[in-house]
């Protein structure tokens, strides 16, 4: 087999960061990360990479009148209110010309029109799998008004991203059940496995971006409860500008790429649009060398690039053969 990669965004507008911080301290970033899709979808076509574009399903909505009608009656019972979506339609404008971070069915279209973009989903409400009180039973209901909204605007999801990468092995049966065939799981290292939260765990995390203290991140896809778990090996992260690391950074990614390509590994590359709606022009020139060494892989090692739902059908074929 030859080395697989896989590239996937979590697309969410300001719906992953209600609980994080005020919308006018991260507006600009929305915005951009808006401005750059297009961009992302012209460097995608330049270099032959396929992605999935994994979206929250309010995105999909026209207008709030639409997406009522899709709110499950079983809605997530979070113990942290903050992390209630619901209650945020009454603060926002009613369609995506008001409300651009909260909305996005013309940017869906933009990338459902493009060869090779997946569009998968980011669950219905931004759903949280590991917070306090909510239950398996809220998460199916959530996943149903997902796949219920993309269907009737003629999306067939069949990869789902779960919010911050939490997943509980009960959940996978969950997401089976509902149809999906291929999800993200959290990277499979030390440090998550290990250093669950704190200081500690971010100055890892951190220094990881620029040095291997994790290994290479390739891996062999594993089916579990009849899902495929594509689990991340990378997040393509934000500039810095107080650290004078983006060379390493890259490097360190470029160097992951190659050993999964040489030895038949998949690598998963992921971001959010946010995360490069700023120094926009920079992100992208870091990407545009990113996808750039992928075509030498592909040249060298026959390296291709998948979205999530055909690595699922490759992987599926595979084991169907063996």
């Amino acid at each position: 087999m030859p080395g697989t990669l896989i590239v996937s965004l979590d697309f969410e507008l300001f719906w992953g960061m209600l609980d994080v911080c005020p919308l006018e301290k991260y507006q600009n970033n929305v915005l951009g990360g808006r401005k750059a899709i297009p961009q992302l979808l012209e460097l995608f076509q330049k270099h032959g990479i396929h992605a999935t574009w994994a979206a929250v399903g309010f995105l999909f909505a026209e207008n709030y009148e639409e997406v009522r009608r899709y709110f499950p009656e079983n809605k997530p019972g979070y113990a942290n209110e903050k992390l209630n979506a619901y209650r945020e339609f009454a603060k926002i404008g009613k369609n995506e010309q008001e409300a651009p971070c909260f909305y996005a069915p013309s940017l869906l279209e933009k990338i459902a029109a493009v060869p090779g973009q997946e569009i998968g989903s980011h669950t219905f409400s931004h759903y949280y799998c590991r917070e306090a009180g909510q239950t398996p039973e809220q998460f199916a209901e959530d996943l149903a008004a997902a796949k219920a909204i993309a269907g009737d605007h003629g999306y067939h999801l069949t990869s789902v991203i779960l919010p911050r990468n939490q997943c509980e092995p009960e959940y996978t049966d969950i997401l089976r059940q509902a149809g999906f065939t291929a999800y993200r799981d959290e990277e499979n290292d030390w440090i998550y496995n290990k250093v669950k939260s704190g200081l500690l765990f971010k100055v890892l995390r951190t220094l990881d971006m620029y040095l291997p203290l994790t290994g290479q991140g390739g891996y062999t896809p594993k089916c579990e409860n009849g899902i495929w778990n594509l689990t991340g090996s990378r997040m393509f992260r934000p500039i810095r500008p107080c650290l004078p690391l983006e060379g390493l950074k890259l490097r360190r990614i470029k160097r992951q790429m190659l050993h999964a390509a040489k030895n038949g590994l998949t690598f998963h590359l992921w971001w959010h649009p946010h995360n490069v709606g700023v120094r926009t022009e920079e992100h992208l020139k870091q990407l545009d060398e990113i996808f750039s060494y992928y075509e030498e892989l592909k040249e060298t090692y026959g390296m291709r690039s998948l979205n999530m739902r055909e690595a699922a059908e490759s992987l599926s074929k595979q084991e169907g053969t063996q």
